[in-house]
């Protein structure tokens, strides 16, 4: 989608104030108050009578396992953009910092054929007529499936039609619904990705053949401005959301470029300020600069001390103010590297993945690898191309996050790679991919690999490496010109791409994760994608929770709702989760179920903005999320799971009328290394998960009472649910390693359990506990959620333990030898 403890509060500070005595027994209440307690969970000091009691939930743990080879929940890296958490790369010029041309790689489907065209079905279509002159083509599906050729013309869209495709006749007969596959390289417009500023008859022009020496790339930028009173300029802007900083400097900056002045004088002005929104301009770094003739490095450190006050755009601006010269490979970056950050992202980014600890990072670049090819994919950063797909744009203005960056991230915080791979992937590059992610440095894609900095195969690295193609190729709305939207020809183009990669050599089943992606909302969509391919290994799903928003009348009204939606998808015979695994199981080829994108869905409704604020990134939509992803992996056997998505602060929220609004999601975090490095409910509630998640699922049986309540059909999302469940546990296993998670999903009632069984918890247990004053609380602003970990050295499994509303509560023990 695109285009996803325990909080401290006022409560039991009161609680110690009135009872000082137990200041060290922090989960502990006053013996008088102890009854009507529900902010804390713990055990109460009072002696209990032997054995559970009749109003008290007993909890018991095994003996039995329910799921192995359990991963810890994963995150999409999702993309990058220039304004908000999306800035990951520790070089902040990351949009085009080698003024590359682009390449181009898109699918379109035809509505009409003729012996020699292919007028496409999407009349929106951007491009202007001769966009694809020269293009090569190739038919991916119907009875022309493999002839390719040149393009001779495209066509402007003329509704209700798309673009017309111009070519010489085949030999074979076209069909309606044909996919065709065009790509093209489309050097020049090296400004892309900046901004220009021209004055007096300045340009700006790309230069192909004159190059700095060793360069990586195949373009410069001239800025051509010699004349009197000329002035070319261009500026790289990032940090630009109104209001909110993501990026704060501090420490020693390092500025390089590549450099060559093409006129008698040689003089480039350099500046890097802030725009501050209530400061004014704060001068980052100002120089002018005399060029050396012929092409040289140029190197600056220069020290920064934001302190998380600054707001305001950030700007590097190189001017040439009568003079031309031609300017190369910027970087922006922090002086010095860590040792313990070898990779090309940012410290705080690495940090946060580091805290979030999960099991699968799923690359994702939001359109901007879509049109790529694999070998762009392991270009370095300076010499990669702009990479183009949509039909809705004429320009790509951002290089993709890199292959092996982003490999190298996934070591570095050990979680397992899953790459969606550009849909139009060739089956001989899925072939080549194998032998870079799994061959000796001697073969062609091996030496790739080394070349880069790997000398031993990633699959030494990863114990599975996941492969995807494509992203959401059923959804042609939002990604058109990057989708197969048909699930037979979508699953025979898998089968043919992972078939190739198959034969590779180099190629270990257990070693890979051949991924089909499929549509949650439609199982019959799966069904017949899994029923025309081969060669996969799981298909993956993206069961977002609470789409629509339009009751926010209450608390009820919308927590009731959403915290029952978990269990409607994937606890329930009918849930549309339950569906999916039914036909992944029963298709010809049975195969694993997965989740690329899980995370609060709320993308539409009559919801107002304050309704949305306090309901999408709050205490109770991080339980929800979370408590989702459990029942997918304990009643589904949902392995392996990708929440949407590590950055991304808001996006639209798409209403029939009023103002407009917006929606504080995908991003689990609200910055990183910004002004507040404050983290959503989602993030922390993932994070208790994965600090508790161990390799084996135990069983976790209830008995006495188990409170439920009936959710009527909900105007939000049409969520119904007789007899849903207030408490759900989930008990893991690793030799003597324990934990349980608990969850507490009444809005209004604390629930006391007990334990029981071989593996109940007891002796020293640590405790966490994430809840919140309000269920609606967030900390968008302010860190109103957050966990709260005690150390219990005496626990009694039989002795009440409570758990507070709206609250979720992870165990972690060494049972007994």
């Amino acid at each position: 989608m695109k285009s996803f403890q325990r909080g401290t509060s006022l409560r039991p500070l009161k609680l110690l104030l009135l009872c000082p005595v137990l200041l060290p027994m922090l989960l502990i209440g006053c013996k008088a108050g102890a009854s009507k307690r529900t902010e804390a969970s713990g055990q109460t000091s009072e002696p209990q009578p032997s054995g559970p009691q009749p109003s008290i939930t007993t909890i018991t743990l095994g003996p039995e396992t329910i799921r192995t080879s359990v991963k810890r929940m994963g995150i999409n890296l999702s993309g990058q953009s220039f304004y908000d958490s999306g800035q990951m790369l520790r070089n902040l010029t990351f949009r085009n910092p080698g003024f590359e041309g682009e390449i181009w790689q898109s699918i379109l489907r035809c509505k009409s054929v003729t012996a020699n065209s292919c007028t496409d079905e999407n009349q929106y279509t951007q491009w202007p007529a001769g966009f694809l002159n020269g293009a090569h083509f190739e038919f991916i599906s119907g009875p022309a499936k493999g002839e390719s050729g040149t393009l001779l013309s495209s066509s402007a869209a003329t509704p209700p039609l798309g673009v017309t495709l111009s070519f010489n006749a085949l030999p074979k007969a076209l069909a309606a619904n044909d996919f065709i596959l065009v790509r093209m390289d489309k050097p020049g417009h090296a400004e892309a990705g900046w901004w220009p500023n021209l004055s007096g008859g300045a340009t700006l022009s790309t230069e192909t053949k004159d190059l700095a020496p060793g360069t990586l790339g195949r373009q410069a930028l001239s800025l051509n401005a010699s004349a009197p009173l000329q002035s070319a300029a261009v500026s790289s802007y990032f940090d630009s959301f109104q209001g909110h900083s993501f990026v704060q400097l501090h420490g020693v900056y390092r500025l390089q470029f590549h450099a060559k002045p093409t006129s008698a004088s040689h003089t480039l002005d350099v500046k890097l300020e802030r725009l501050d929104t209530s400061r004014g301009i704060e001068s980052l770094f100002s120089k002018s600069i005399p060029l050396v003739p012929g092409w040289h490095d140029y190197s600056f450190d220069f020290p920064t001390n934001e302190t998380g006050f600054s707001v305001g755009t950030v700007g590097l601006t190189f001017t040439a103010h009568e003079t031309s010269l031609l300017l190369d490979d910027v970087s922006l970056t922090p002086a010095t590297h860590p040792a313990n950050n070898p990779t090309a992202f940012r410290d705080e980014v690495v940090q946060t993945l580091r805290d979030l600890h999960p099991g699968v990072l799923r690359y994702m670049d939001n359109g901007t690898d879509f049109g790529s090819s694999l070998d762009n994919m392991l270009t370095p950063a300076f010499g990669r191309q702009r990479a183009g797909a949509s039909t809705q744009s004429t320009l790509a203005e951002d290089i993709p996050i890199g292959l092996h960056e982003f490999l190298v991230l996934c070591q570095a915080i050990g979680a397992e790679p899953w790459y969606a791979m550009a849909p139009g992937t060739s089956p001989a590059e899925s072939a080549a991919l194998v032998e870079y992610l799994a061959g000796p440095s001697t073969t062609p894609y091996g030496a790739k690999r080394a070349a880069l900095g790997q000398l031993k195969p990633w699959t030494e690295v990863f114990p599975t490496i996941h492969l995807e193609l494509g992203n959401e190729e059923w959804n042609s709305r939002s990604f058109a010109g990057s989708s197969i939207a048909d699930p037979t020809v979508y699953g025979q183009r898998a089968g043919q791409v992972f078939g190739a990669a198959r034969t590779s050599p180099y190629f270990r089943p257990g070693n890979f994760d051949l991924i089909l992606g499929a549509w949650s909302a439609v199982p019959w969509w799966t069904g017949q994608e899994l029923a025309s391919t081969s060669n996969v290994d799981s298909a993956a799903v993206a069961p977002y929770l609470f789409a629509e928003f339009n009751d926010g009348s209450s608390p009820e009204a919308i927590f009731g709702p959403m915290l029952a939606q978990p269990e409607q998808l994937d606890s329930r015979p009918d849930g549309a989760m339950a569906l999916q695994l039914k036909a992944a199981q029963s298709a010809p080829h049975p195969v694993h179920l997965a989740v690329y994108e899980v995370n609060m869905g709320s993308m539409t409704g009559t919801a107002s903005q304050s309704e949305i604020d306090e309901s999408v990134p709050s205490m109770g939509g991080g339980l929800a999320v979370a408590d989702h992803m459990l029942l997918m992996l304990r009643d589904l056997g949902v392995t392996t799971q990708a929440f949407f998505s590590l950055p991304e602060f808001q996006n639209d929220f798409t209403a029939p009328s009023g103002p407009k609004r917006t929606m504080p999601l995908w991003g689990a975090v609200v910055d990183m290394g910004g002004n507040t490095n404050l983290r959503r409910p989602q993030f922390l509630a993932l994070q208790m998960l994965n600090q508790a998640i161990l390799p084996n699922l135990i069983a976790a049986h209830l008995s006495g009472p188990n409170p439920t309540w009936n959710q009527p059909e909900s105007n939000n999302d049409k969520i119904k649910l007789p007899n849903a469940h207030e408490l759900q546990t989930f008990a893991f296993a690793d030799g003597p390693r324990r934990s349980l998670i608990l969850f507490n999903l009444s809005r209004t009632a604390s629930h006391p359990v007990v334990f029981n069984g071989a593996n109940a918890p007891s002796g020293a247990v640590e405790q966490t506990l994430l809840t919140s004053s309000r269920i609606t609380d967030s900390n968008e602003i302010l860190a109103k959620v957050k966990p709260v970990t005690t150390q219990n050295s005496h626990f009694n499994p039989a002795a009440p333990f409570q758990l507070p509303p709206f609250s979720m509560t992870v165990l972690t023990w060494t049972a007994p030898h």
